[in-house]
C-alpha cells in the first residue's frame, strides 16, 4: 500500500471521529448480520445452538445442510477469541495446518496438501467475500497467503477438500473465504476499539480500530468505513546484532464499501480494500538439528544483518446481482494489486556456495543477502447466473477470467561491499534477475442439484479452464562461467487446460440427520519453466504440469438433543497426481512434478449447548499424508516418505459461558485448549530437502469481557497462559551445505496479557 493511500485510511478515520465524537453514546443493533452485537453471546434464554448460514456452494444456506465439511467462524466467535489475525482462530479448524513464514504472510494447508515449506504455488484458495486474492502462479509467490486482518469480518468460512469446480485454480485442498460485513441502510452507527497488551519475552503491543455504519439515499443505500492501525511485538532476541523483540509488525487498514438497494430487484456494492504489515525479522529461535535444543538459548536468533519485509494489498471491486426472478445475475469485477518486498540472510548457504565456484576457501563472514521485490496487478471477472432455490432443481453457472502480471527483481548482495558486489571474481555484477510473467485464466462452470425426493438429491458438477502463460528472465549468474557479467536472457510461454468434477449425493435420513458423500477434483495451475543455457545439458523441461488430485469422502452432519447439540464427522481418501515442487539445478531454482502422494483422514465437530448460558464445542482431526512415489528431485529415494508442514493428529475445545450482573451489566467467560501434533520440515533421508521434526504443542487460552450500560464493553484476555513454546515452522536451507548450523524455527506466540475498549455510538 502507498503512503498515499494508507494516510488517506487513516485521515478517513480521524475526520469521521471528530464529526462523530459529539454523538451520544446509545445502544448498538444486535439484530442482523450486518449489524453485529458487541462480542457477547446471545441472550443466556436461547436454548439452541445458534444456526449459521454460509456461502460455500455459492448461495446462502445453513452450514448444517451444506454436504461437506465447513467451517464457520462468526463475528462473534472472532471477538470472543480476540482473533485479530489467521494465526489467532487457524488451530481450531480441524485439518488446517499452516507454516507461520513471517508477520506477513503465512503457508496454509488443508487435509496435508503440501509438498514442500518452500512452495511457491498455493494450494487453497483464498477469496475476501466472491473476489480471489493473491498471485494464481507460482512466479507471483501465490503460496504466501496474506495476514489480513479481521476486524469488522462478519465471518471466516474454512471449506475442506478440493473446491475446484466453483472456486477454481488453486482449491487442490480447499478455500479459505473472508466474507466482509455488508453496509446496512437500515441506521446510522459505529465502533471505536481500543487495544493494549504485552506479550512474555517481548514487549507492549497496541491496536486502534474504528468503523461507521452511515445510511444514505433515503435508506436504500448505506456507506461502511472501516481503518485501523496495529503493533505486534516480536518477542525473540539477537543480541549480536543488538536487536530487542525482533519480529515485531505494524499493520494499517482499511476497507470503505458502498450499496444500494437501486430496486428491489437490484443491489450494487463497491469496496476498496488496503492492508499492508511492515515486518521487522522474524520471530526464530536457532534450534539444533538433531537434538532440537536451542543452539544459543530460548528466544535467541543470530543474523548478520536485520531482515525487514513490507507487504501489501490493495483491491477494489464492485458487484452487482440482479434479481431475474426466474435466476439471479452476478457481476463480479475486482483490481488488486500484490507488492511485497524482503531481505533475506542467507549468508550460511551462499558461503558454502560462492567458494565452490571461486575456489577460494570461506571465511564465513559474508553477510549474504537475497532480496526480492515482487508486485503482480490482478483483473478478475465472474458473471454468475444462478436458479432460486426451488428444492426440486437447482442450478449454477458461469464464467471467469483472469488477467495477472506480475513484476519480480531478485539480487544476491554482499553487505559486506558498499555496493553489494560479490567476491571476485563476480564482482563485476552481483546475481541479479528481472523475471516478469503474464498469466491469463479463462474459465467456464456449471453446477446442478436435482431433488429425488424430499430426502435424497445429487448435485454434479464441472468446470473447465485454459490458462495461458508467458515468463521472462534476465539473470545475471555466477555459475554461467567467464565471462562474468554476462546477462541470460530466455522466455517461454505455455497453453494448458484443465478440468475439474463433482459428484455430490446427499440423504435427509431425518429433518436433524443427513448423509453424504462427495467426489471432488482441484487442480494448481501448470506453466513456463527456466531452462539453463543449452551448454548446461539441463534435463528440465520446458513446461511444468498442472498437479491434480482427486477427493473421495464421506460423512454426516446431525443436530440432536432438542437442537441443543450438533455432530459433524467426515472421512476422506485424496489422491495426488504430479506433485509440484521447486528443484535447484546449478543453483537456479527450476518448477518441477516430483511424484504422487495419497492423503487419508478424518474430521469432527461438535458444539453442545449444555446449559442456555453455557456452550461447550471442539473439533478434531486426523492427517495421513504420505509420497506414494520416490521424488528423486526432493531428494526421496523410497515410497511412503510423510509430506512436510500437516500434523497427524490435532484437536481443540472450547467453553463458552455468559452470563448476567443484575439487569444492567452482561459478560462472557471462554477457555479454549488447542493441542497440535508433531509435523515435519523437508523429508527424512533428504540430502535437498534436509528432514526437522517439530514436536506437538498444547496452548490454553483465557477471554473474558463485560458490557456495561450503552453496550461499552470492556474484555480481557490471555492468550498461551501457560507460555509453551511451540515450533510452527523450521527452515533447513542452510543444513543442505552445513548439517550443523542452527535451524531457524519459528515459534508460538508466548503468555501476551491484554485489554480492550469497545465504544459503540448511533441507534
Amino acid at each position: 500500500m502507498s503512503n498515499f493511500t494508507r494516510d488517506w485510511l487513516l485521515g478517513c478515520t480521524a475526520t469521521a471521529a471528530l464529526a462523530l465524537g459529539g454523538a451520544a453514546h446509545a445502544q448498538m443493533a444486535a439484530a442482523g448480520a450486518a449489524r453485529p452485537a458487541p462480542a457477547a453471546a446471545p441472550a443466556p434464554d436461547v436454548a439452541e445452538v445458534q444456526e449459521i448460514v454460509v456461502t460455500a456452494t455459492r448461495r446462502n444456506e445453513v452450514i448444517q445442510t451444506v454436504p461437506g465439511q465447513v467451517t464457520a467462524l462468526s463475528n462473534d466467535t472472532l471477538a470472543k477469541l480476540h482473533a485479530t489475525t489467521f494465526n489467532d482462530f487457524a488451530t481450531m479448524v480441524p485439518g488446517l495446518s499452516f507454516q507461520s513464514n513471517s508477520p506477513t504472510n503465512n503457508l496454509i494447508a488443508i487435509r496435508g496438501v503440501a509438498s514442500s515449506t518452500a512452495e511457491l504455488g498455493s494450494g487453497v484458495a483464498i477469496y475476501l467475500d466472491d473476489v480471489p486474492l493473491g498471485a494464481s502462479t507460482q512466479f507471483g509467490l501465490g503460496s504466501q497467503a496474506f495476514n489480513f486482518n479481521l476486524f469488522d469480518m462478519q465471518r471466516v468460512e474454512v471449506l475442506n477438500g478440493p473446491q475446484g469446480t466453483l472456486y477454481g485454480a488453486n482449491a487442490l485442498g480447499g478455500a479459505l473465504k473472508y466474507v466482509t460485513t455488508p453496509p446496512d441502510p437500515s441506521a446510522f452507527y459505529g465502533r471505536i476499539e481500543t487495544e493494549g497488551s504485552t506479550t512474555a519475552h517481548g514487549s507492549l503491543n497496541d491496536g486502534l480500530r474504528f468503523m461507521v455504519n452511515m445510511p444514505l439515499l433515503n435508506n436504500t443505500a448505506a456507506l461502511r468505513i472501516d481503518a485501523l492501525q496495529q503493533f505486534d511485538s516480536g518477542y525473540t532476541q539477537d543480541k549480536g546484532l543488538g536487536l530487542n523483540d525482533v519480529g515485531s509488525a505494524r499493520t494499517y487498514a482499511g476497507r470503505v464499501s458502498f450499496l444500494d438497494h437501486v430496486t428491489n430487484d437490484l443491489d450494487v456494492r463497491l469496496t476498496v480494500f488496503g492492508d499492508e504489515i511492515k515486518g521487522d525479522g522474524q520471530d526464530v529461535e536457532f534450534e539444533n538439528l538433531n537434538t532440537h535444543t536451542p543452539t544459543i538459548g530460548r528466544y535467541q536468533q543470530s543474523y548478520l544483518f536485520p531482515q525487514r519485509e513490507d507487504n501489501s494489498v490493495w483491491a477494489a471491486s464492485g458487484e452487482i446481482n440482479y434479481d431475474l426472478h426466474w435466476a439471479k445475475l452476478t457481476s463480479v469485477t475486482s483490481y488488486q494489486q500484490n507488492h511485497g518486498t524482503y531481505d533475506e540472510d542467507v549468508s550460511g548457504f551462499y558461503d558454502a556456495v560462492i567458494p565452490l565456484y571461486t575456489g577460494l576457501a570461506s571465511t564465513g563472514t559474508n553477510p549474504y543477502d537475497l532480496y526480492a521485490d515482487t508486485n503482480t496487478k490482478k483483473f478478475t471477472e465472474e458473471l454468475r447466473l444462478a436458479s432460486p432455490s426451488n428444492k426440486h432443481f437447482e442450478w449454477t453457472t458461469g464464467l471467469f477470467y483472469t488477467h495477472e502480471d506480475t513484476d519480480e527483481n531478485v539480487d544476491l548482495l554482499d553487505r559486506a561491499s558498499p555496493q553489494g558486489l560479490l567476491p571476485a571474481p563476480f564482482s563485476s555484477l552481483p546475481f541479479y534477475g528481472y523475471l516478469p510473467s503474464v498469466y491469463q485464466e479463462v474459465a467456464a462452470f456449471a453446477d446442478a442439484t436435482y431433488y429425488f425426493t424430499d430426502r435424497f438429491d445429487v448435485t454434479v458438477g464441472a468446470r473447465y479452464s485454459h490458462q495461458f502463460q508467458t515468463y521472462s528472465s534476465n539473470i545475471g549468474y555466477i555459475g554461467f562461467g567467464p565471462p562474468y557479467g554476462k546477462v541470460y536472457p530466455y522466455s517461454s510461454s505455455s497453453s494448458q487446460g484443465v478440468g475439474t468434477f463433482l459428484f455430490n449425493p446427499r440423504y435427509r435420513i431425518t429433518d436433524d440427520i443427513m448423509v453424504y458423500g462427495r467426489i471432488s477434483s482441484g487442480f494448481r495451475p501448470g506453466g513456463p519453466n527456466f531452462v539453463l543455457p543449452t551448454s548446461f545439458n539441463s534435463t528440465v523441461p520446458a513446461t511444468f504440469d498442472p498437479d491434480k488430485l482427486w477427493n473421495y469422502e464421506i460423512g454426516e452432519k446431525s443436530t440432536f438433543l432438542d437442537h441443543k447439540a450438533t455432530l459433524d464427522v467426515d472421512v476422506y481418501d485424496i489422491e495426488w497426481h504430479g506433485i509440484q515442487t521447486t528443484d535447484n539445478v546449478d543453483g537456479i531454482n527450476q518448477l518441477v512434478n516430483a511424484g504422487n502422494a495419497r492423503i487419508q483422514g478424518a474430521e469432527a465437530s461438535f458444539s453442545y449447548r449444555v446449559l442456555p448460558p453455557l456452550t461447550f464445542s471442539g473439533s478434531a482431526a486426523y492427517t495421513d499424508a504420505r509420497l506414494t512415489t520416490t521424488a528423486p528431485v526432493l531428494g526421496v529415494e523410497y515410497a511412503g516418505s510423510r509430506l512436510p508442514l500437516s500434523p497427524k493428529y490435532n484437536f481443540a475445545f472450547n467453553a463458552d459461558y455468559n452470563f448476567h450482573l443484575g439487569e444492567k451489566y452482561r459478560g462472557f467467560v471462554e477457555v479454549s485448549d488447542v493441542w497440535v501434533g508433531d509435523r515435519t520440515s523437508g523429508y527424512y533421508g533428504s540430502l535437498t530437502n534436509v528432514f526437522y521434526k517439530m514436536p506437538a504443542y498444547n496452548t490454553v487460552n483465557l477471554n473474558a469481557g463485560i458490557i456495561l450500560p450503552n453496550h461499552i464493553e470492556v474484555d480481557a484476555y490471555l492468550k498461551n497462559i501457560f507460555d509453551t513454546e511451540g515450533q510452527l515452522a523450521a527452515d533447513t536451507l542452510n543444513n543442505v551445505v552445513n548439517p550443523s548450523a542452527g535451524v531457524p524455527v519459528t515459534i508460538t506466540q508466548p503468555r501476551t496479557f491484554g485489554l480492550v475498549l469497545k465504544v459503540p455510538f448511533g441507534a
